[in-house]
């Protein structure tokens, strides 16, 4: 089996912090979400992968030793391949076609999801889904009356339903995206102006493909500010607190929150739902529902739903912040 996972795009909903680090790179409670996301995929998996396949642009060479790791410490290959031009969920998995081979898992990576991953004999493959207030930002499906999908549309203005597409997909016989997508080429078919992933599994569905779609337990979407800082409390939730090091000064921890290693606070509240990466230093300050990266400095602040990026400073500031990394305020 082989995963394959987009990752060119710009996170643009996640600037500044895109800037320096790819989204699917972002940590969450020190992990990055596509740890997250292949840990639960590899936990709920029966099978062994072979390969996992990093579709990327501009990647830092400290960014592709990661990912690299990451592939090792599963026993997988890592390979890489460009998507050149931000043409599409379809063009960006087509780049990756010499993959697409056998079963398959397409993981878009700014997600992390608690699921069964196993997929009824009777299926040609499963989207994972979730059923949401608002779905028209995002790929919504309906279902026929014995259960398959019948439609699949991007970010629709009037949603056919309230199952939304998180981005996790299965194809035991992958190959047969390739004649799909180049249809998509071949007559131009766009939705919001890209060749979209969902625009070439319809033209499957209506070839006759059976997919099934499978229900979440738990979907955190990590696309931006406000959702990462939700998914970080439903992470806390689900992982509870480590005991709080020992801090010198006044400082008081409300649970959950998360403290990394060699951090330095005095004189602090932090939490709940806090997290301090390491290296980073809290004086004279009030911190909750909010992150701190690794090695930011914040001095005399009173902050609620804040990112503060690595290395940035962040001085006698109120409410809500969101720095960038190596940034300053006040």
């Amino acid at each position: 089996m082989n995963l394959i996972i987009p990752m060119a795009g710009e996170g643009k909903r996640l600037r500044p912090h895109t800037f320096t680090l790819p989204k699917p790179l972002f940590p969450l409670l020190e992990k990055p979400v596509l740890q997250w996301l292949v840990e639960e995929v590899y936990r709920a998996l029966s099978h062994p992968v072979q390969a996992m396949v990093y579709v990327i642009r501009d990647l830092r060479a400290e960014h592709r030793r990661f990912l690299e790791e990451l592939a090792r410490r599963w026993e997988a290959e890592a390979h890489f391949v460009e998507q050149t031009e931000p043409l599409g969920t379809a063009h960006a998995i087509y780049q990756a076609k010499a993959f697409l081979s056998g079963p398959c898992v397409i993981l878009f990576a700014d997600t992390i999801f608690r699921a069964s991953i196993q997929v009824p004999e009777d299926a040609d493959g499963a989207l994972w889904v979730k059923r949401v207030e608002d779905p028209r930002s995002y790929g919504v499906i309906e279902l026929s009356t014995d259960g398959y999908i019948q439609r699949l549309v991007e970010k629709p203005e009037v949603p056919p339903s309230d199952l939304a597409i998180i981005g996790i997909y299965y194809l035991r016989e992958a190959e047969r995206l390739l004649p799909a997508i180049e249809y998509l080429f071949q007559h131009q078919i766009r939705s919001k102006g890209e060749y979209q992933l969902t625009d070439a599994l319809q033209w499957l569905c209506d070839q006759g493909l059976r997919l099934r779609a499978l229900p979440v337990e738990d979907w955190l979407d990590c696309g931006s500010r406000p959702l990462i800082l939700r998914a970080q409390a439903r992470l806390l939730d689900l992982n509870g607190s480590q005991p709080p090091p020992k801090l010198a000064g006044t400082v008081q921890v409300i649970p959950p929150s998360y403290i990394g290693e060699k951090v330095d606070i005095s004189e602090s509240i932090i939490g709940p739902y806090a997290v301090i990466e390491s290296g980073a230093k809290v004086y004279r300050s009030v911190l909750s529902h909010t992150l701190c990266r690794k090695g930011a400095h914040v001095e005399e602040c009173i902050l609620h739903e804040a990112l503060i990026g690595s290395y940035a400073h962040c001085r006698r500031a109120i409410g809500t912040v969101d720095l960038g990394d190596y940034s300053r305020y006040g």
